[in-house]
């Protein structure tokens, strides 16, 4: 057989990129018919709203919450809140995956839907488009409606999703990063959670510490609002109107619901399951031995989804102007939380402008050993010497700190997931009493290309509650402090079987890990991460 000229494979390859840049006029099909639609009113007497929420004072502007640090509680949150579901779930997210917990979560949400419950789900594509062939089966049902927010048009394939982003990146690269979980229109978890094992300690391999918010009351309205206008946005297109996404066939919605049925068995007498009917969060406040944290001074922060538009230049305020008022009107102490921190010049100097007026600014972020996106970090260690001068104190979350080198297979056995975790909560606690927490992290992306929520919440009590959080989480066992050195070189302190540890580099992670960090870190890549 002869072999193929070079010259008829750059003809080749002309050809199909050509082709997919005809193509990229649009990821919608021709027809597209695209009813507006709302979340129903608030059902009076909803399940979900008696179980998880106070009865609340008349008046309309109060709002009980609840925080959610715990995995396992997460899940059975959801589960259950799904299960007692009357009226309606509307669902956002970034990820869900695929896996146990997610399909799981997914059985419940088809039972509610074949009891007539209506579910409206709005995924990213980011993640969907490995999984549109199942999205489109579910879509299916009479009583669930799927819409992709910001779909490509190629399903899969790094060369064509490579040409594809190289045509569209500038839309592309902008993502809903937004987590919402709607019940009845009258319960809400809202956080940094996606769907999937890590994010409810059920993994084997490494589990994300996260933050959710149990929501019931007035916010709730807003919530459901944002929701509306996300889903009702023009980048929001229905399954079966997305380009590539395969129609699904007579008899596979049958066949989805055996499949979730048979893991659901297959589940049934698992540890994790079992500590997941003992989540204490879950119990106490089904029991009511809990008590819901109950304001009228509270405030849902939410992005315009025209954000991810770079044609537009016209955004309401969102996230980020609600943070940084937030940080501008401190006096006291800042303790703010961000997996992925890449402060930039501007939030760097406005840090360390309140610590020049007397505010004590703490951060506590990822290790690079802990970090799941080394790029990240190679952005976020051009910060570390200038905020330490200035005074802001630095911690990174270790990698290893659920229990002593050794016990992983018996945090197995116990259903506990793996012993390796890494940061994925959002939050801020400003002077005691103001409270943040969402989707945000702080870097170029949250800031600039991704759709994000949270809540901003005026509460002592709730303050409390997440600085004993935060104080947990920097404890020497579980986090490195970051320090300066005389010479004004970096160094690592922590804790190991009750004696002080100091190290002088990256502490766990591999020479390898190190050296690429800081090939990227010379990179012009800030914006992007």
């Amino acid at each position: 057989m002869k072999s193929v000229p070079a010259l008829s494979v750059h003809r080749i390859i002309g050809v199909a990129a050509l082709a997919l840049l005809c193509m990229a006029c649009s990821p919608i099909r021709p027809g597209m018919v695209k009813p507006l639609s709302y979340a129903y009113p608030p059902l009076t007497d909803s399940p979900a709203a008696v179980a998880m929420g106070p009865r609340l004072p008349s008046d309309r502007g109060s709002t009980s919450f609840r925080l959610v640090p715990l995995g396992v509680d997460a899940f059975a949150l959801r589960a259950v809140s799904a299960e007692i579901a009357q009226r309606s779930l509307d669902l956002q997210y970034y990820i869900w995956h695929d896996d146990m917990t997610g399909k799981l979560l997914a059985y419940e949400v088809l039972k509610a839907a074949d009891r007539g419950v209506r579910v409206r789900f709005l995924m990213d594509d980011m993640d969907a488009r490995s999984k549109t062939g199942q999205l489109s089966v579910l879509d299916s049902h009479p009583n669930i409606e799927v819409r992709l927010f910001n779909p490509y048009i190629t399903r899969g394939g790094w060369i064509r999703s490579s040409v594809e982003f190289a045509l569209r990146g500038s839309r592309l690269n902008r993502r809903m990063h937004n987590k919402t979980w709607l019940v009845d229109s009258r319960v809400a978890l809202i956080g940094g959670r996606n769907v999937g094992d890590e994010y409810f300690d059920a993994s084997g391999d490494l589990n994300f510490e996260d933050l959710d918010l149990v929501v019931v009351g007035e916010l709730v309205n807003d919530a459901a609002e944002q929701f509306d206008r996300y889903w009702n946005n023009e980048a929001a297109i229905p399954i079966a109107y997305v380009r590539n996404v395969p129609k699904p066939r007579n008899g596979d919605l049958d066949q989805m619901r055996e499949r979730l049925a048979e893991n659901w068995a297959q589940a049934q007498g698992s540890p994790f399951l079992q500590r997941a009917g003992d989540a204490l969060l879950m119990e106490s406040i089904l029991s009511g031995q809990t008590t819901a944290i109950v304001t009228t001074d509270a405030r849902l922060l939410v992005d315009d989804p025209r954000k991810v538009d770079p044609s537009v230049d016209d955004l309401e305020p969102g996230v980020r102007e609600g943070l940084a008022a937030a940080l501008h009107n401190s006096t006291d102490e800042v303790n703010l939380i961000s997996p992925y921190f890449v402060p930039g010049r501007d939030v760097t100097q406005g840090l360390l402008l309140l610590e020049e007026t007397g505010v004590e600014v703490s951060v506590l972020t990822n290790s690079l050993a802990a970090s799941d996106v080394a790029a990240v970090h190679s952005g976020y260690i051009r910060y570390r010497e200038p905020l330490l001068e200035g005074g802001v104190d630095l911690y990174e979350m270790k990698l290893n700190h659920h229990a002593e080198p050794g016990d992983t297979e018996g945090r197995r056995r116990l259903g506990l997931g793996s012993s390796k975790a890494s940061l994925h909560t959002k939050a801020a606690v400003f002077d005691n009493h103001r409270v943040f927490v969402g989707s945000y992290n702080l870097d170029p992306r949250s800031a600039w290309a991704n759709s994000e929520m949270g809540v901003l919440i005026e509460s002592e009590e709730l303050a409390r509650q997440l600085d004993r959080v935060y104080q947990t989480s920097i404890d020497p066992r579980r986090s490195y402090q970051v320090r300066l050195d005389e010479a004004g070189e970096l160094y690592w302190v922590d804790r190991v079987d009750g004696e002080e540890r100091v190290q002088e580099r990256e502490p766990d992670a591999s020479l390898f890990r190190r050296i690429l960090t800081t090939i990227l870190s010379w990179l012009p890549i800030e914006p992007l991460l």
